[in-house]
């Protein structure tokens, strides 16, 4: 029978309980997650295509999508052929995106390091990028996590923010592609202005935290700082930006110096926006921001004081060094404990189901239901209805009409997944919470293996890790 301390390690650490996670933790599951993280680990992420590949590609689609209109309009209205071309090009790019989420999925579902992928969609959340709205970047999403998060796991925070803010599928989903310093060479010939949105949501969001002592001069500051990060395309080739990369404008930026939280950026070129961000990852309201969403993520929804100081004092001292914070984790009393705990999201809860079933979610009819499930549950990848990403706590996934959906999807998928009655067996020995006699009876008196495995997907112990 698995131990509360295995329990943890493989459900608030990594990403539910599952055989082969079992296997793996052993006796001790302390170095079980330390393995992890080791920086040797090879963590390539999904085998998708690279973000400037698919938004080069997702243009492609759709300037034929407005070249057909154009054309359309000229001639007096859409021909028919042109109207199923058009269809079948919005078709396929969602198809290609749906492709890349479920390989995403597929991942997540079969890692030796659940505990190193949760760290990813722990960052990945929290420097949110969405598609809602934003179909420019709806291809490039999950090469986005693979580049600017997955990669930098064993770095500083700076190093992960700087590559986040100089990303270009960010630069497009906060609106900082066309944002031109009011003086600059651009700025004086185009009469093009400012936007302050990737600014506020560095300050907000990824760094200080909205009480982190900023206020609107420091935005608009940090707003004409990073004028000019901007992402490659046909307006800007001559200059020698290749499309769908990262691109500097010196055309574009802001020239002067810019002074943010008191101090001065007198810096005329790229060097000003990454000496900025450099100093805001390391600004002492970052560290206590971060290590709050941190213990919040693994510990409880209300953090104890004493774990959010440790994991504060602890970025402070080694400089945000992600790999130093994760071992604090590990090492917390706090987070062993029972009596804290995290209901699941709609997302977590689906993807502990998988990895506790033999299936695949290649498989036609479960990937159906995967999408359908998590548009139910109000949770699709990469679909957040602003930048502050998904809500990290359980008053906002337990209204009665979401439980009822999460229960129906877990008894669904439970029923329809063939279990033979050996799987049933083990995972009542082996999977289930300490301290779930009544589960385990429940499941042992099923009427089949297929009604055991919708018993314990439904059951309120799964649903909390």
């Amino acid at each position: 029978m698995i131990t509360q301390q295995q329990y943890v390690a493989m459900t608030r650490f990594g990403l539910g309980p599952s055989f082969k996670d079992l296997q793996a933790v052993g006796d001790s599951p302390n170095d079980w997650l330390l393995r992890q993280i080791e920086p040797t680990v090879q963590d390539p992420g999904p085998q998708v295509p690279s973000s400037r590949q698919s938004l080069i590609g997702r243009k492609a689609i759709f300037d034929e999508i407005r070249k057909l209109k154009r054309e359309g309009s000229g001639s007096g209205g859409i021909s028919k052929s042109s109207d199923q071309q058009i269809k079948q090009l919005r078709r396929q790019a969602r198809k290609i995106t749906e492709q890349q989420l479920l390989q995403r999925f597929s991942y997540a579902q079969t890692t030796n390091t659940p505990f190193r992928e949760r760290l990813v969609q722990f960052y990945s959340n929290h420097f949110t990028v969405s598609c809602k709205g934003k179909n420019a970047i709806s291809t490039a999403c999950v090469g986005f996590e693979n580049e600017a998060i997955r990669s930098r796991l064993n770095g500083h925070f700076g190093d992960m923010l700087n590559a986040v803010v100089k990303h270009p599928v960010l630069l497009t989903y906060l609106d900082n592609i066309r944002s031109t310093g009011p003086n600059s060479i651009a700025g004086q010939k185009r009469k093009v202005g400012l936007n302050e949105n990737l600014a506020r949501e560095v300050l907000e969001l990824h760094t200080l935290g909205v009480d982190g002592g900023y206020n609107q001069r420091d935005v608009k500051a940090l707003a004409n700082i990073i004028t000019g990060w901007t992402v490659g395309g046909k307006r800007l080739a001559k200059f020698g930006a290749e499309p769908g990369a990262f691109f500097f404008s010196q055309r574009m930026h802001e020239p002067g110096p810019q002074r943010l939280l008191g101090k001065d950026y007198p810096q005329e070129d790229i060097r000003q926006g990454q000496s900025a961000l450099q100093d805001l990852s390391a600004h002492p309201s970052t560290a206590r921001f971060v290590a709050t969403k941190l213990a919040r993520h693994f510990i409880a929804d209300e953090p104890p004081e004493e774990a959010i100081n440790l994991l504060t004092q602890n970025y402070l001292d080694t400089h945000g060094h992600l790999p130093t914070l994760n071992r604090t984790l590990i090492e917390m009393d706090q987070i062993w404990q029972p009596s804290h705990r995290k209901l699941k999201t709609p997302y977590e809860y689906v993807l502990s189901v998988l990895r506790v079933l033999p299936v695949s979610v290649m498989d036609k009819r479960l990937s159906r239901s995967l999408r359908s499930g998590l548009e139910s549950m109000g949770q699709v990848p990469f679909a957040a209805i602003s930048p502050a990403g998904w809500p990290d706590t359980a008053r906002h996934w337990t209204a009665p009409d979401a439980l009822k959906k999460r229960i129906e999807w877990g008894l669904a998928i439970g029923t329809n997944s063939g279990i033979d009655p050996m799987f049933a067996n083990q995972a009542i020995n082996k999977l289930l919470p300490p301290n779930s006699d009544a589960l385990r009876m429940a499941m042992s008196r099923a009427e089949s293996p297929n009604q055991a495995m919708a018993l314990l997907f439904a059951s309120p112990d799964f649903q909390w890790r």
